[in-house]
């Protein structure tokens, strides 16, 4: 493990942290993978995408036409990966600070200034903490600009798809997906991908924003007879759920806003901080055996 790592245990529970995009690295529950395993080692590889799960700060997923407007005032971004769009926020491709570090916590800071033509200057703070068969992470950001801005947070894990992975989460809509990879319109939740109830995992492209989400998922590997329990409170309203065709992984990312929100009434949920003001939004990671119920 080289310096730029940093791991977490407790119990069964064990979690790799880099410093590069403030990401996980892998986890494990009793040696069984509960993030999509990463040769990723740290700082050194500097392989972007290829980690098992990054924050999502100043706010997640696309800006359409890398700008946006607020309060008469037209601001642009300029594009941060090889997506056309401005993507994912600067998080996940920053060099975070360790601010503390122990056998089960761990604190990293990210301080970002504004580089022209973005307005964006902020810090962000993610707490780590393991306890028992729980992981819970909580992520923060304060804007530092001189004016107000619409920011908003969130996590893209990677989660291993077997053939018997099963999710549950309930939501009120669903978004279908247009060119560029970008929401286009809300609606009901066709029944395949309803999973209120809990169902497998379709084999085809998702790509697809869940409103209204109550907070609750739960993921099943039979196959392993293990359970994942997310708790993501408010300010987490919505989550994208992504899957490539016959991939091995999906991403349930929880958001506090939907994507593309600078277009949408309302900012789609991003929450327009003055200087000074924060947002912070707490997400816990449950592990336990099918076979022991609830």
């Amino acid at each position: 493990m080289s310096g730029d790592t940093l791991r977490l245990a407790s119990g069964a529970l064990s979690i790799e942290l880099s410093r590069f995009g403030g990401s996980i690295l892998s986890g494990s529950y009793a040696g069984i993978p509960i993030f999509r395993p990463t040769e990723t080692d740290g700082l050194a590889s500097q392989r972007h995408g290829a980690e098992a799960g990054f924050p999502l700060v100043p706010f997640g997923n696309r800006l359409e036409g890398n700008t946006f407007t607020l309060a008469g005032h037209r601001y642009a971004l300029p594009r941060n990966a090889g997506d056309p769009c401005y993507l994912h926020g600067d998080g996940w491709l920053a060099t975070w600070e360790v601010a503390s570090h122990s056998k089960t916590e761990a604190c990293l800071r990210y301080e970002h200034r504004a580089v022209a033509p973005s307005p964006y200057a902020y810090d962000a703070v993610q707490h780590f903490s393991v306890d028992g068969d729980c992981l819970t992470i909580t992520l923060s950001v304060t804007n530092r600009s001189a004016f107000a801005l619409p920011m908003g947070l969130g996590h893209h894990p990677f989660f291993p798809k077997t053939a018997g992975t099963r999710l549950r989460a309930k939501a009120d809509r669903f978004w279908t997906e247009r060119a560029g990879h970008l929401p286009d319109q809300p609606g009901a939740i066709p029944r395949n991908l309803d999973f209120e109830s809990g169902n497998p995992l379709p084999r085809q492209w998702l790509n697809n924003a869940y409103e209204d989400w109550d907070g609750k998922a739960v993921i099943e590997w039979p196959e392993h007879d293990l359970c994942l329990e997310i708790e993501a409170g408010l300010p987490f309203r919505h989550f994208m759920l992504y899957t490539p065709e016959d991939a091995d992984f999906f991403c349930l990312e929880p958001m506090t806003h939907l994507p593309n929100g600078h277009h949408l009434p309302d900012f789609g949920g991003l929450a327009i901080l003055a200087h000074g003001q924060s947002l912070v939004a707490t997400m816990t990671l449950s592990l336990r055996q099918i076979s022991q119920g609830r």
